[in-house]
């Protein structure tokens, strides 16, 4: 029975596995291969897969082994599960109806398996016509519990397609489907992740291809790395996509469903030809990979990855364990930094627009360090501008302490705000400053009409009157978390008032930011440097300074630079590493050579002062429960007081936003590329990249006309088309 091409490892962990079933069947009174039947095997291999998946992958290879030499009978059909025949049925509705491919519909199936056993329906099938929301709402939750919100957004839309289909169908009177919210999820969250070309080649040909299953991951390994090619696009490659005559390779795409063909090189065709010649068993199957062990069928997507898995451990080299997918995004980056366009990256990744090729440059730090400012040069014989006292500073309007307010809803709409917050909460919203807005509304409500159960108009009228503290915009956007509750809530209440959002506040004007040249943040910093050294710490001035040479050098927001860590400071590469900013994004900032040697200067000091060093304490450091806790409060503060000292005002007088650093960064790198003479259009995606944008769209808010960017635009323009216009007859 044993198998050359089984591997030592695999051998033992299925026969580990199989001792406890062994076992197992004992108990059932099956002693004897006669007794065995392929539903006793079944039904063990669903005991074992929740908590002991070995012992379920040994009964699987058992089975296979004992059906194909029929040393088992088929047994007593189990009679039809109400689950699985309704999960079937709704697999046939994706399939013949919406058109659905076969790896959705089994992504689907799964989740409303899920779904339905939560629910109980294989005992009780008529509990959809008896269904309510909050089983919903419970079966969401949990499910949370297990799930990120990427999964939770595929839970969410297959229960939301199934509930549709039943309400079309007049199983459910109501339609849920409507009812139910969805996780918020961003494009381009997670950032690529990628190893440099140097270790991928390594690992390749680390591979002993002495040995078939050796020379078999290999094959795959290289076309996975050589061709960006995706586990399921590998797996389902098969002898007639190799076209020699043509010396081309064609790839079936499971994504987009068409057929990409990529060039056959002569080294790619010479590491097919040695796998065909030498590792690959003799089989009808046209699938180009197989199984290394019998029976001899298709690999598995899953497969790919228990390759590489399988090749790092025995590579020997220092390299944490990755997916096969980081084998495309290391392929994507290495031609991207090759200098190839993202047009023809595109085109080989087999991408279906622009947008999603671009979401390499977040990991192309050479270019991307183009974009990082210097530090800001004092100009030379000017003297540094004397510290202000705080006093003198010009009054700012005092945030109303939300915070104060009870941390338990106490109304008689505790309950439904309850559940909205879980919900919210549990679907992966973080609703911090949701959540004080409703207690707001709890405390009035609680104040005011501590017997009112259903909410009506003059209600909610006169709560808004309580936010007369806050600007237009902020009023409206505390009405609209309320309206959001208030349609929550009406799904059980139906006489419940809902506000017209049209009612509701115009949004104040944006403000135009002050943008702030090189020279005046040079003075900013200088001032910055006279900070008085605090008790809570004594690197207060440097601390400081370096913060704002961040903000403005690489366009840092305010919460990306207080949450920054020590861990996230790559030294050697000079790369900030900025996790879960706006829209829960992460990307590398380079650093210009100036701002890198400030910081490990800066980083030096900390060390001699033996400050806290770990990988966790924060860039913007000071003892904790302290009054000198850089808090953003407390950073606008100091940034208020060294800009009044640096005669950094706006035209009425006030300091800039700390916010308007990150604009002036923006316009100081498209005024530094007309200097230089450098084709903007074609750098904005980079700066786009830099500024953690998914887009060059989102970036023109942050680009104002300055009249230096006027002039430099119109200088470009003239030296272009000028002698267009003048020998071209127009007079």
């Amino acid at each position: 029975m044993h198998d050359q091409r089984y591997t030592d490892s695999t051998l033992d962990s299925h026969l580990a596995g199989l001792g406890k079933v062994v076992v197992w069947l004992g108990r059932r009174r099956i002693t004897q291969l006669a007794q065995l039947t392929r539903k006793d095997l079944q039904v063990a291999h669903d005991h074992f897969l929740p908590s002991q998946k070995k012992a379920a992958s040994g009964i699987g290879a058992l089975k296979r082994f004992l059906s194909e030499r029929q040393l088992v009978s088929e047994g007593n059909r189990l009679l039809p599960n109400p689950v699985e025949v309704e999960v079937e049925r709704f697999g046939a509705y994706l399939r013949e109806t919406r058109g659905a491919a076969e790896m959705t519909i089994a992504c689907r199936g799964g989740q409303l398996r899920a779904f339905l056993r939560f629910l109980r329906f294989d005992r009780k099938p008529m509990v959809l016509q008896q269904l309510e929301l909050p089983q919903i709402e419970a079966f969401l939750r949990t499910s949370a519990q297990t799930n990120g919100r990427s999964s939770m957004q595929q839970v969410v839309a297959t229960v939301r397609a199934y509930l549709r289909e039943r309400h079309a169908q007049g199983v459910l009177s109501r339609p849920f489907h409507l009812q139910i919210d969805t996780p918020r999820v961003y494009r381009g969250e997670r950032l690529p992740r990628a190893l440099p070309w140097a270790r991928i080649q390594e690992l390749i040909q680390s591979i002993d291809c002495s040995e078939p299953m050796g020379r078999r991951d290999f094959t795959l390994l290289y076309l996975a790395a050589a061709y960006g090619l995706r586990s399921g696009e590998l797996v389902r490659l098969t002898l007639e996509h190799i076209d020699w005559c043509n010396r081309a390779l064609h790839v079936r795409q499971a994504k987009t469903r068409q057929m990409l063909q990529l060039p056959l090189t002569d080294e790619t065709a010479n590491v097919l030809i040695e796998y065909l010649r030498k590792a690959r068993p003799e089989s009808g199957r046209r699938e180009l990979f197989l199984r290394s062990r019998a029976p001899l069928t298709p690999l598995a997507p899953a497969s790919v990855n228990a390759a590489l898995e399988r090749r790092i451990r025995r590579s020997g080299l220092n390299l944490p364990r990755f997916s096969p997918h980081v084998l495309r995004h290391s392929f994507a980056t290495w031609l991207m930094r090759q200098g190839v366009g993202i047009k023809v990256i595109g085109d080989t990744l087999g991408h279906r627009g622009i947008a999603s090729t671009s979401t390499y440059l977040r990991l192309n730090v050479d270019d991307l360090r183009q974009v990082a400012l210097p530090v800001p040069a004092a100009p030379a014989g000017e003297p540094a501008k004397p510290l202000c006292s705080r006093k003198s500073l010009p009054p700012i309007r005092s945030a109303h302490p939300l915070h104060k307010f009870p941390a338990h809803f106490q109304s008689r709409l505790a309950a439904s705000l309850r559940r909205f917050v879980e919900l919210k909460q549990g679907l992966g919203r973080i609703y911090r400053t949701e959540v004080a807005v409703l207690r707001h509304w709890d405390v009035f409500l609680h104040r005011h009409y501590r017997r009112a159960a259903k909410i009506r108009p003059e209600m909610f009228a006169r709560w808004t009157k309580t936010l007369g503290w806050l600007t237009s915009t902020g009023s409206r956007n505390c009405q609209r978390v309320v309206r959001n509750f208030l349609l929550f809530h009406a799904r059980d209440h139906s006489d419940t008032f809902i506000p017209d959002p049209l009612t509701f506040p115009k949004p104040a004007p944006v403000l135009s930011p002050r943008l702030v040249s090189e020279v005046e943040m040079s003075r900013v910093l200088a001032v910055a440097g006279q900070l008085p050294t605090s008790g809570e710490n004594p690197l207060h001035a440097e601390t400081v300074r370096i913060g704002f040479i961040l903000l403005f050098c690489c366009g840092l927001r305010r919460g990306e630079l207080l949450r920054l860590r020590l861990g996230d400071i790559q030294e050697e590469q000079s790369v900030l590493h900025i996790r879960l900013s706006k829209f829960h994004k992460s990307r590398l900032v380079p650093l210009s050579v100036s701002v890198s040697f400030e910081l490990r200067e800066y980083l030096q000091k900390r060390r001699q002062r033996k400050l806290p060093m770990a990988p966790e304490a924060f860039l913007m450091w000071s003892r904790p429960r302290s009054p000198e806790a850089y808090s953003a409060t407390r950073l606008g503060v100091l940034w208020r007081q060294v800009s009044v000292s640096a005669d950094l005002l706006t035209a009425r007088g006030h300091p800039p936003r700390l916010h308007d650093l990150r604009h002036s960064c923006a316009v100081s790198v498209l005024q530094r590329w007309y200097a230089q003479g450098a084709d903007v259009q074609a750098k904005l995606p980079h700066l786009a990249a830099y500024l953690g944008h998914i887009n060059a769209a989102s970036t023109h808010h942050y680009l104002k006309l300055t009249p230096e960017l006027g002039q430099a635009a119109s200088l470009r323009f003239h030296q272009r088309f000028a002698s267009l216009l003048t020998e071209g007859g127009i007079a």
